[in-house]
């Protein structure tokens, strides 16, 4: 099983999964099925990550729920009630932002995100830390808070991704699922072959 976000490489996975294992992969699409209902406007661009962390969800709770995925990008993935995938935000990650201040900056150093002891940079480094920091902490409870909001009921809430347990001990009442997207994986694996009649 693959779920794979860069569209560009599946034609050479694939070749690498064949040639090495001697078996066709099988990849994870918004039709593949799953039994996952995509209530979205555009249901074919949903990413395959988020497909799999909304399966992952719709098995942690038979309730709302909500995932934050601190990838490349920090997305937020809500299932609701019904178990159905209704969509969610992005926003460019930490790491991300970290390296587009170096690069697109004459003077600023990459930083590896951490959590400073203080939000008043005492220098650049320190600057830098505090506002990637504090800055997407606040991002993060303000999305979360809406999307709470907007969902209704009272949604589990995971987080998964590198820069989850950073983030989790300012993030009282969420979990951690360091595997999520990895069982949504596996969950999409027996979906596929019992559809597959495998």
């Amino acid at each position: 099983m693959v779920g794979s976000v860069v569209p560009g490489l599946d034609a050479v996975l694939s070749e690498a999964i064949t040639n090495s294992f001697s078996v066709k992969p099988m990849f994870v699409t918004p039709s593949s099925p799953l039994g996952l209902k995509l209530k979205v406007r555009t249901p074919a661009q949903v990413g395959a990550d988020r497909i799999l962390n909304a399966l992952a969800l719709r098995d942690l709770t038979d309730g709302p729920s909500i995932a934050i995925d601190f990838g490349t990008a920090t997305t937020f993935d809500c299932v609701d009630a019904k178990g159905a995938y209704v969509g969610g935000a992005i926003l460019l990650g930490p790491n991300s932002a970290a390296r587009a201040l170096h690069e697109f900056t004459a003077k600023l150093p990459l930083i590896k995100v951490r959590k400073p002891r203080t939000v008043i940079g005492k220098d650049t480094e320190h600057c830098l830390e505090a506002g990637l920091y504090f800055g997407y902490l606040g991002m993060i409870r303000e999305v979360l808070a809406r999307t709470k909001k907007e969902l209704g009921g009272r949604p589990v809430v995971a987080a998964t991704g590198g820069l989850a347990p950073l983030f989790l001990k300012d993030l009282p009442g969420v979990r951690h699922e360091p595997d999520l997207t990895l069982n949504g994986l596996r969950i999409a694996s027996g979906l596929i072959s019992a559809a597959r009649g495998a």
